[in-house]
């Protein structure tokens, strides 16, 4: 297993973080947190100018083609940042369900829109109690014509709803299928805005008794639940990219205050308990970024990697809230304040835990690959 990055992912990653440093200091970020859109389009449309959404599909679609490691770093770039964007809702969650989609024609029709970045997709995909249940969406589909289903139910915390061009949304139907619906907005669809931790835009959807054309992703000879959860095993090996990037962000931001900070005439860096919580913190990113590393890189040889995968979102829940909470008494009172940067990374490090599971639940799945 060799993690050294090759010439082509180094300068990515330097790319990136050119941008990001550039386009994205953290006032902005909070500042664009508090806009309706919830994000900046100028900077959206950045992304896609360098490329960011076409990344890893295939060319015939606008794409690049590129390595699902370089994604990974990406998404580590994006982290340490904290960019406020629909990236993983639009390009990795339903981007990555377009593309594994055995439905040529829906490939052709919204592939390119989205890596263009003209077009902004979301996934509503939990159910009313904000959880994913594989075969059981929170959403129900009674077929009333061909292609054409009612639609009830309720999708929470669905990211960015209010701007997505598109909707999609697994959907369970009388005969026990799972479809997806498009574009479902319109007359029937109610959209509650959803006060989270991150502040990022989140809403809950309701469908009450919609008609709505519903499509198989699957494809003749696919099976929709099994796209669902090789999408989400990629979303979530990405996640732990994008919390990575913020752990590495947390220990940088508390090391250089730990030398500035003076009390009782000497930097507080110079006291040996401050070293050890520091220590700690390098200690948690480094093994967190071996695990994560680990579970990127055989994923992107297209190795089996549950058992990896599961290892890395299990430490790095647990890592990255630690590291946040070491980091917020180091700074003292100000550390829990709105208007430091290292606020912003608190939060996201308990959002991230729960997104695609928490550590609870990937220890479960560690034990089951383990044959307990």
């Amino acid at each position: 297993m060799e993690f050294n990055l090759s010439e082509e992912t180094r300068l990515l990653k330097e790319s990136a973080r050119r941008f990001l440093r550039k386009e994205c200091t953290f006032f902005p970020v909070r500042e664009q947190l508090k806009t309706d859109d919830g994000f900046s389009p100028d900077i959206w449309m950045g992304m896609a100018d360098l490329g960011w959404p076409g990344l890893i599909f295939e060319e015939k679609y606008g794409g690049f083609e590129g390595d699902f490691f370089d994604l990974f770093i990406l998404l580590e770039e994006i982290g340490r940042a904290m960019l406020p964007s629909p990236f993983f809702t639009s390009v990795i969650l339903s981007g990555l369900i377009i593309q594994e989609s055995g439905n040529e024609e829906l490939k052709k029709r919204f592939l390119p829109s989205i890596i263009s970045g003209e077009k902004i997709f979301t996934l509503a995909y939990l159910n009313e109690a904000g959880r994913y249940v594989p075969g059981a969406p929170g959403l129900k589909a009674v077929k009333t014509a061909e292609n054409e289903y009612e639609i009830s139910g309720t999708s929470l915390l669905v990211p960015f709803a209010h701007v997505a061009d598109g909707i999609l949304a697994p959907v369970a139907t009388e005969d026990g299928d799972l479809k997806i619906i498009f574009n479902p907005g319109g007359e029937g669809l109610t959209l509650t805005p959803l006060n989270i931790l991150s502040g990022t835009k989140a809403f809950a959807l309701t469908f009450d008794n919609v008609k709505r054309e519903v499509f198989d992703i699957a494809g003749p000879a696919g099976n929709a639940r099994e796209i669902l959860q090789k999408v989400f095993l990629q979303a979530m090996v990405l996640k732990c990219g994008e919390m990575l990037g913020g752990l590495e962000q947390t220990l940088d931001m508390t090391v250089e205050y730990m030398k500035e900070r003076v009390q009782f005439g000497r930097p507080l860096g110079a006291l040996q308990v401050v070293q050890h919580y520091c220590a700690d913190m390098a200690t948690y990113l480094e093994t967190s970024r071996y695990l994560a590393y680990q579970a990127a890189w055989l994923m992107s040889l297209g190795r089996e990697c549950r058992k990896e995968a599961a290892m890395a979102k299990a430490w790095l829940s647990d890592a990255y809230k630690k590291c946040t909470s070491i980091a917020q008494q180091l700074h003292g009172a100000i550390g829990f304040t709105e208007e430091l940067d290292l606020n912003l990374y608190y939060k996201h490090a308990k959002e991230s835990d729960l997104a695609f599971g928490d550590s609870w639940v990937h220890r479960q799945t560690v034990a089951e690959e383990m044959g307990l």
